[in-house]
């Protein structure tokens, strides 16, 4: 709904004292506001249990937005005066019925029901509770003009029947262009400027396919190992954390065919289209086609079982029921503590079969989409080593074509360097403002969501009941991933 700036907005935060807020969505805000992206009228009501005042939280949040960047303090100030907190607890109604009423205050002020934006920074397990509560207390119930919107942080679910039971409920209160899922990997410069490359250029599309592609692989190999957040990942682990959702977003992204338009809609369509192609995998082929293992000492971590059969590193090849990518491999890769991040999408091209190349091997273009360390594009390519190789070569009575002595070049974009990058906060930035403004293109349906669970359930379920399929690795050791291209015999 397009709407004047100067509408009343408010943006509800459940869970506004967690870790969420902190890192990332407190600095975003604080970076729009600078900015001068946020509404004219614009309020934040930071909901959480512990027994703050509204001057209490700000004080807070000031501590959290100066640990970040160096701020003004006018402006920090001024900041600040868009929060209001409101205390409650997430699974009980009462909190909610007093929010109702204090909402009901603001709408006076403003002469004017505003928008109203709930946004759910909270564990998943609090997610069906909340949505019942903020639901009977009558705070998703629409009024002229203004909107009401929710947005929901990944895991969108546990598997394919929570997922849909999750989206039964939302169903009962919202609309699908009311729900922002959220999965920050989509708001990345460089995810985002693989759609850029492939169709506002008209060099490679045309060959984007099976019949010039070899195999796709997607990386997002991790530096950082579960540190303090054992409670949680114990109970999730590598695939659900990495794979059934950032890593299926961008083989979407990479593999997706042209939508009509950059709506929204259209996207979306194409990255749920191709998702549902992906080729579900029986028992026997996830035993040849996926790859787990668990970093040596991980066990030792607080909260997590010292029996854990969580993996920290997977590798799995999967392919598409597309005639586009028929028999194309595509291999999905992440891990922790594997060393030095790498996080990018190399997509590999054949080679004609008369090679006119001289070494044994046939040369293979490449194209990269890097994201870590650094952000750019580069294309692999093979030019004529320079020298006098050709003239020394007559005189050793070799043949003439051993002239074209090769070596591989390549052609860069450099987005940015590390330093340039902003990891986390620009990508809420972008959301929050695209969830204020009513722009579904950077979130997940939930098309999306059922096709990314339906490939990654009947792996989890075969890994949980097979714990000798289980690996070890040692921390900070990226040969693990060499040892899983044998297990899964990759070209």
């Amino acid at each position: 709904m397009a709407q004047s700036s100067h509408y009343p907005t408010v943006l509800i935060i459940l869970g506004a004292t967690g870790d969420l807020v902190r890192r990332k969505i407190a600095p975003a805000l604080y970076n729009l506001y600078t900015e001068g992206l946020l509404p004219d009228n614009f309020q934040i009501v930071a909901f959480a249990r512990r027994e703050f005042s509204d001057e209490d939280y700000r004080a807070y949040l000031s501590s959290i937005i100066t640990e970040h960047r160096n701020t003004d303090p006018t402006t920090l100030k001024s900041f600040l005066n868009l929060f209001v907190y409101h205390q409650g607890l997430l699974d009980q109604e009462s909190g909610y019925q007093s929010l109702a009423t204090r909402l009901g205050y603001s709408d006076k002020k403003w002469q004017a029901c505003a928008n109203k934006l709930f946004y759910l920074a909270v564990p998943p397990e609090f997610y069906a509770a909340i949505f019942q509560n903020i639901s009977q207390a009558g705070l998703t119930s629409p009024c002229e003009k203004a909107f009401s919107r929710v947005l929901v942080e990944k895991p969108f679910g546990r598997d394919l029947k929570t997922a849909e039971d999750l989206d039964n409920l939302l169903g009962q209160l919202f609309t699908e262009d009311q729900i922002y899922r959220i999965d920050h990997y989509l708001a990345k410069e460089m995810l985002q400027n693989i759609l850029t490359f492939r169709f506002m250029n008209d060099i490679f599309e045309d060959s984007w396919n099976a019949d010039s592609i070899e195999k796709i692989e997607l990386r997002l190999l991790e530096k950082i190992g579960v540190e303090q957040r054992g409670a949680f990942y114990d109970g999730v682990g590598a695939l659900r954390d990495m794979g059934q959702n950032h890593l299926m977003l961008m083989l979407a992204l990479v593999t997706m065919n042209r939508p009509a338009s950059l709506n929204a809609n259209d996207v979306r369509q194409r990255r749920a289209e191709i998702l549902q192609k992906l080729i579900i995998p029986d028992g026997k082929e996830i035993t040849t086609s996926t790859f787990r293992a668990q970093y040596q000492g991980y066990r030792s971590i607080d909260n997590v079982a010292p029996d854990s059969n969580t993996e920290t590193y997977f590798k799995l090849r999967a392919f598409l029921d597309d005639p586009r990518w028929s028999g194309v491999p595509i291999y999905m890769e992440s891990g922790k503590r594997m060393g030095p991040p790498v996080k990018d999408i190399v997509v590999t091209f054949k080679h004609p079969a008369h090679c006119l190349c001289q070494q044994k091997n046939h040369h293979r273009n490449r194209v990269t989409f890097t994201m870590e360390p650094e952000e750019g594009i580069k294309i692999h390519f093979w030019a004529k080593r320079p020298g006098h190789n050709f003239l020394r070569q007559q005189k050793a009575g070799s043949h003439g074509s051993d002239y074209f002595q090769t070596e591989e070049r390549t052609m860069e974009f450099t987005l940015r360097g590390a330093d340039g990058q902003r990891q986390y906060v620009e990508e809420y930035q972008k959301l929050l403002l695209d969830a204020i403004e009513g722009d579904q293109t950077l979130f997940t349906s939930t098309a999306e969501v059922q096709a990314m669970w339906r490939f990654i359930d009947p792996i989890v379920k075969a890994w949980q009941s097979d714990k000798d399929s289980l690996q070890s690795y040692a921390p900070d050791d990226s040969s693990i991933s060499s040892h899983a291209d044998i297990q899964l015999k990759l070209k």
